[in-house]
């Protein structure tokens, strides 16, 4: 059984009668985004018009990261209107913050990186399901795939004072926690 999205009173100005709005809208008021599905489709649309929308102004967006990730292009659409915004915005992970969503955690402001005791961040190169079509197409979208992870390899540097030729050297599987001392920091430490 769902509870659904809970309700919460609201008053934007101080004279006005309290009205009942979800939670989640409540927390946008305050810059409070959360990412938690898969990244695909709708969700990264919606991500990125609230991005948007929110970053209007100069206050600071904190956008809270539990997500398997997804497909690479679309968390790079994510990590790319984090970085088009004036204010800052301060990534924050919990829970699971895999694949694309470790890509739009390291692409925070540096100084507002974050992520709770317990959190796992997994980062691993790009990957296809099936190859289809002829032997040129094949090849063709097989360079791509290697553009791809390169470009990604390189926001990992970036974002973290790595060394390029280290960040590119991570295309295994890897799984920091916050406890340990990861090869490659993607959150601040301050």
């Amino acid at each position: 059984m769902s509870i659904g999205v809970p309700k919460v009173p609201f008053r934007r100005f101080e004279r006005e009668k309290s009205r009942w709005i979800d939670l989640y809208q409540r927390l946008y008021y305050d810059k409070i985004v959360f990412l938690t599905r898969e990244i695909t489709g709708i969700i990264v649309n919606q991500i990125i018009a609230l991005l948007l929308y929110l970053g209007k102004d100069n206050d600071d967006i904190s956008l809270y990261i539990n997500s398997p990730g997804g497909g690479a292009l679309a968390s790079l659409g994510i990590y790319d209107t984090i970085k088009s915004l004036v204010p800052n915005v301060r990534t924050i992970g919990m829970g699971l913050a895999a694949s694309g969503a470790s890509l739009i955690l390291v692409g925070g402001t540096k100084s507002k990186r974050i992520a709770f005791p317990h959190t796992r961040v997994l980062i691993h190169q790009p990957s296809a399901s099936r190859f289809v079509g002829t032997p040129r197409s094949i090849e063709l979208e097989a360079e791509e795939m290697f553009k791809l992870r390169d470009v990604i390899a390189d926001i990992y540097s970036e974002n973290t004072g790595r060394p390029v030729n280290e960040t590119r050297m991570i295309w295994k599987e890897i799984l920091i926690c916050p406890q340990q001392k990861p090869k490659i920091m993607v959150l601040s430490i301050a």
